[in-house]
């Protein structure tokens, strides 16, 4: 197997896509650093890999318990110093319902996380993630140059 920093992005991706979707919490936890920080799509943020493991248990439990993640894209990944990563994923999520009751439909999120290296592969030392808004998309101004 490959072991370019691309091919790490895309396994730790892979790793990550195949524990949300078996709600497997424990393989999940053994992708943070131990010293991870995290913001949700809502701006929660999370220090340490308790709070994020705990946050994550308790998410799984009333609301993402079988909601479908699929990985889009690794839309960029830059290599740092000392072997870090800084990426940018893109991925589709199902539908779900919030702890409040509003049912919300399959979206799609881009998340940023920073990767340090441990043993062989990566682990997220930082992540956040953000919902795409599709309406938005069509006025951004680099894209539309692109078209």
């Amino acid at each position: 197997m490959l072991n370019t920093t691309a091919d790490k992005v895309r396994r730790l991706a892979e790793r990550y896509a195949d524990a949300w979707n078996a709600s497997d919490m424990d393989a999940m936890a053994k992708l943070y650093a131990d010293d991870v920080h995290w913001v949700n799509i809502v701006g929660m943020h999370w220090q340490g890999k308790a709070q994020v493991d705990q946050a994550q248990r308790v998410y799984f439990g009333i609301m993402f318990k079988g909601v479908p993640l699929m990985l889009e894209a690794v839309e960029s990944a830059v290599a740092l110093p000392g072997g870090a990563v800084v990426t940018v994923l893109r991925w589709t999520i199902g539908a779900f319902k919030t702890p409040f009751g509003e049912q919300m439909p399959p979206s799609r999120d881009r998340m940023s996380l920073v990767l340090i290296p441990q043993a062989d592969e990566l682990v997220i030392a930082h992540g956040s993630n953000v919902q795409i808004n599709e309406q938005a998309q069509k006025s951004d101004p680099i894209r539309q140059k692109q078209r």
